[in-house]
């Protein structure tokens, strides 16, 4: 994620016949630092107490709040205008600043699967739709909700429909539900390893521990959800990458689907390993992923997948983010 910060500029409104006192008016706002199209965009304003802010956000779209978010759904370069006012509606101060937004190429529907054990969530994380529209989602010719949405064992059929400019959107997935053994102790060993490492300070070019500690990570339930989907993934359809081949997602388009905004996020997958211990000094001896776990991050999500009759066997996913303010 992008931040940027603006400075207040104080009004020259007038009491009585003294010029007001000038006061502290700052924003702030945050983006994907792609800009690309359809681009949500969270804004921030501290005002003091009693005072209220107003969004121009140069698009014809407006807000008040000291917090509010805006989709720009075209490429263009716009003015952000806030302006603070006090308690008799009086402008107080006021701050502005470009947003750029990048074209985000030709318009198409994403559909994002999330396996978990009993359920799917369903999302257009990653979608490109150039008009405003909420996604419609269907399993197997039924509508249903964005999940978490309960399925048996069996072969499904997603799909997502948008509006666009061109016309409705549409994508399909189609995957299969099995049951999917895994372990709540190893996944909380592989948090603690994860957290003894941090502590420690480890080096990931010396491989060595004795290097500045690091505060522990939190576990964070909607990145469990996006470390199962891709265990899941994995154990089901019988393959070894980052990018899914069940959906085509990212680890950050699931990680979005999950309905979680982060500033950052990272993820460390690995199979075939037996043990959390085995898996976690693979992870802290490969650069990569050793950065991920040393990383600037707060939070993750840790899942694991036992599946005898995959290529594997078995896998392990951490995905690791820092939640936007």
């Amino acid at each position: 994620m992008l931040a940027l910060l603006l400075a207040g500029v104080p009004s020259a409104a007038l009491l009585g016949a003294c010029a007001a006192p000038p006061v502290e008016f700052r924003v702030g706002f945050s983006m994907n630092e792609e800009r690309r199209a359809p681009l949500p965009v969270a804004f921030t304003a501290q005002a003091p107490a009693g005072y209220r802010v107003e969004w121009d956000f140069g698009d014809g779209g407006s807000g008040q709040g000291t917090s509010a978010a805006h989709t720009y759904y075209r490429a263009g370069t716009y003015t952000v205008r806030a302006r603070l006012l006090d308690e008799r509606g009086q402008p107080r101060a006021t701050a502005s600043g470009p947003v750029t937004v990048l074209s985000g190429g030709p318009e198409h529907a994403e559909l994002v699967v999330l396996l978990g054990r009993g359920e799917v969530r369903l999302s257009a994380a990653g979608s490109v739709a150039y008009r405003p529209g909420t996604p419609a989602f269907t399993l197997d010719g039924r509508p249903v909700g964005a999940g978490p949405v309960p399925v048996a064992a069996g072969a499904y059929r997603a799909t997502v429909r948008l509006p666009g400019e061109s016309g409705v959107l549409e994508r399909s997935v189609a995957f299969r539900v099995a049951p999917l053994p895994g372990s709540v102790p190893f996944e909380t060993e592989v948090l603690r390893l994860t957290n003894q490492a941090r502590a420690r300070g480890w080096n990931c070019t010396t491989l060595r521990e004795g290097g500045p500690a690091l505060p522990p990570l939190a576990r964070d339930p909607q990145l469990e959800v996006a470390a199962l989907a891709q265990s899941a993934g994995m154990a089901l359809n019988g393959y070894f990458d980052h990018r899914s081949a069940l959906d085509g997602s990212t680890p950050a388009q699931r990680v979005q689907a999950t309905g979680l905004r982060v500033r950052a996020s990272a993820e460390n997958i690995a199979a075939g390993q037996e043990t959390p211990e085995e898996v976690v000094r693979g992870w802290l001896r490969s650069p990569g992923h050793c950065r991920n776990i040393m990383g600037d991050f707060t939070r993750l999500g840790v899942a694991y997948v036992n599946r005898p009759d995959s290529p594997y066997g078995r896998y392990w996913t951490q995905v690791f983010a820092t939640p936007a303010q």
